[in-house]
């Protein structure tokens, strides 16, 4: 704003100073000034119309930003809905592996809902003995769907005396692939009786 005033203040200036003095050195004298103000206003006139131009491709863009930011919220606009259950595998009720890596694949016994987004893993520990450890390490997926994420757990519990132990884990769930959870152990540590045991479960699931 403030360039543009003073550019039309030299121009203004320039005009009324183009006068006819003849060949006085006052003359040459003016004449010299008025072509460094002719050049001046030329400047200005160039840099009036490049911010002109700047103001009018930010403009643009600053739309084209608002209408993206639009567009992903109307996308983001579906409500995630948490579903509780309990899904029992009897292959992983009560769990007491040592030094032991199996791998178990577990069916859903009926068919989740096509828009489910996450199943919720429960893993649970149950320690009753004294004096023994519980390792147990798990990497979970959906069968299929390794690329959509797999949940690792890793619990080390080191000379427990009667504690319980529990947390969930969200596994990530395509509607378009089999109803099967991956089971595959890692690692597993225990000792301290037959009290001493992990349970996995699927508790929950999540609808988008």
């Amino acid at each position: 704003m403030h360039l543009l005033s003073g550019f039309l203040f030299l121009v203004a200036v320039f005009q009324g100073c183009k006068t006819d003095c003849g060949s006085s050195t006052a003359c040459w004298d003016d004449d010299l000034r008025l072509a460094k103000l002719e050049a001046l206003v030329e400047h200005l006139q160039r840099q009036v119309s490049d911010l002109t131009a700047a103001k009018v491709e930010t403009e643009a863009e600053l739309k084209i930003t608002q209408d993206m930011a639009k567009t992903a919220v109307a996308g983001c606009s579906n409500k995630w809905t948490l579903k509780r259950t309990e899904i029992v595998f009897p292959n992983l009720e009560k769990l007491a592996l040592h030094q032991q890596t199996p791998t178990y694949i577990e069916t859903m016994p009926t068919p989740l809902p096509n828009n489910t987004r996450a199943v919720i893993v429960q893993v649970f520990c149950n320690f009753w003995n004294s004096d023994g450890h519980a390792y147990l390490d798990v990497d979970i997926h959906q069968e299929g769907n390794e690329d959509g994420g797999v949940a690792s757990v890793e619990n080390t519990h080191y000379r427990v005396y009667a504690n319980t132990f529990y947390y969930e884990v969200m596994v990530p769930w395509n509607g378009d692939l089999p109803d099967k959870l991956k089971f595959e152990v890692k690692r597993s540590y225990q000792t301290g009786g037959d009290r001493n045991w992990y349970r996995l479960r699927v508790v929950g699931y999540i609808l988008a």
